[in-house]
């Protein structure tokens, strides 16, 4: 006879003890891959083969897939779970950064071509550790975390270069590069209040403001090096971690502690250039946005990095600024599209087999949680639950061990690997469905993600 109770035990309804199994079980697998070193822990990037320690968006430190990113996750698990075990890998992970941190020296490497930019910003640079050793600072009350974030600010405004135009480290605008600096600099100035970090903030968000390309009503910038990509000299990407809907979103930030107008008004024609461009259903209730402008290729991604997720962040903080009920419209509208576009559980040239916070499914989780916070539809709060259910089944697991094969990078699908980091790599998908368990169950105050502004609904 078969074991007919037992066959269909992996496809019933998971219990929230489920999803923290899964959770703890990634965990586990990570601290497999974890070394120590005299300074505190580091994690492989991706366990069992070599890679460059400095590589942009792998680095062996970073924010996106190296220490410090995972470091975030382990403070998670620690904040949901109370378990020190978490806590003390989340410092020992920051512990390895300052020790290993070369001061001022790492702003002497901007990266160049699409790269440029990217080796100082908040995914690979110290600022990216620096957010996270503050986070563990409001954690522990250990001064040695703030000490680290003050002193990693200091060199950074320091480094800041002026010319006419305004400040800049790169002289590129992306939330990837300089604008992902912006953005830190302000966070710090809301916890601190120190207005030597808002003054350096403003400096290189008016040399951003002068970079836009405006019509009468809309902004858009040239926040990546097109010509890699294929578009020539001119292609603009209309997302977030590079495009007008990041670029906008700094603008926005930068109004609401500066309350200069002209900010306020790029965002504003940010928003409007995206609508402009925007794909939008029959019945006018979903939107998607297309990967970059000109159309080539013809494709939307679904995520975070160039998708809805991330286009509805500059939507979604004007509509703070503003109250007005279009910027939430165009929210639900580009959440919707997801939606329509059979996600999170069919798959599709914009949102591929990677199994990552930025591109993946675990962006759609934390994101469809915000919208239900927001608007209180169930639908959202489903969705969610599909989001994770996608992840788990689609999980490998061996000795109780969890961690995801993705495909991370679109151009070469044949290469699947499983990653250790958190914008990309298993901490991510972990990071996410606790999230969602904490959602369901503890409802703790857990930390978030720097480039959020959604943190604000809960």
């Amino acid at each position: 006879m078969s074991d007919t109770v037992s066959w269909l035990e992996e496809f019933n309804d998971k219990l929230p003890s489920d999803y923290l199994k899964a959770v703890i079980e990634t965990a586990d697998w990570i601290s497999d891959y974890e070394h120590i070193d005299t300074n505190g822990i580091f994690w492989e990037v991706l366990p069992g083969k070599e890679t460059d320690e400095a590589a942009t968006l792998t680095s062996i430190s970073g924010l996106y897939g190296g220490a410090s990113g995972i470091a975030l996750f382990f403070l998670r698990l620690y904040q949901v779970t109370g378990e020190e075990k978490y806590l003390n890998k989340a410092k020992a992970g920051i512990d390895f950064v300052i020790g290993r941190d070369i001061g001022r020296d790492v702003y002497k490497n901007l990266g160049e071509g699409t790269l440029k930019g990217i080796p100082i910003g908040i995914m690979d640079g110290p600022v990216g550790s620096s957010y996270v050793s503050y986070l563990l600072y409001e954690s522990t009350g250990d001064d040695k975390y703030l000490t680290y974030t003050k002193e990693t600010t200091r060199i950074l405004i320091e480094e800041e270069k002026e010319d006419e135009n305004g400040g800049y480290w790169s002289d590129v605008c992306s939330i990837l590069a300089d604008g992902g600096l912006v953005l830190y600099l302000i966070w710090l100035y809301e916890k601190l209040g120190d207005k030597n970090y808002l003054v350096a903030a403003d400096s290189a968000g008016k040399r951003i403001s002068g970079e836009a390309e405006e019509t009468d009503d809309t902004a858009r910038w040239l926040a990546m090096d097109s010509v890699a990509f294929g578009l020539g000299e001119n292609g603009f990407f209309p997302g977030f971690f590079y495009g007008a809907a990041g670029s906008g979103y700094i603008m926005a930030k930068l109004f609401e502690h500066t309350g200069n107008e002209r900010y306020l008004e790029l965002a504003r024609k940010a928003a409007n250039y995206i609508r402009k461009i925007a794909d939008v259903s029959p019945d006018g209730k979903a939107a998607l946005i297309r990967y970059n402008d000109p159309y080539v290729p013809k494709m939307h991604y679904l995520g975070l990095c160039q998708g809805p997720i991330g286009h509805s962040r500059l939507f979604y903080k004007l509509y703070k600024l503003t109250g007005e009920e279009i910027y939430k419209e165009w929210i639900i509208r580009l959440t919707d599209g997801i939606l329509a576009a059979g996600a999170p559980t069919k798959h599709s040239k914009g949102y591929w087999h990677t199994y990552c916070y930025c591109c993946g499914a675990a962006g759609m989780v934390e994101h469809f949680l915000e919208i239900y916070q927001l608007t209180k539809d169930d639908k959202y709060k489903d969705a969610a639950k599909s989001a994770v259910d996608v992840l788990i089944g689609d999980s490998n697991t061996d000795d109780g061990k969890r961690r995801w094969y993705t495909a991370w990078n679109r151009h070469l699908p044949n290469e699947v690997e499983a990653w250790t980091g958190l914008y990309h790599g298993s901490a991510g998908c972990a990071s996410s469905i606790l999230y969602y368990y904490n959602f369901l169950t503890v409802k703790k105050d857990i930390s978030g993600y720097l480039e959020d502004p959604y943190q604000d609904l809960f």
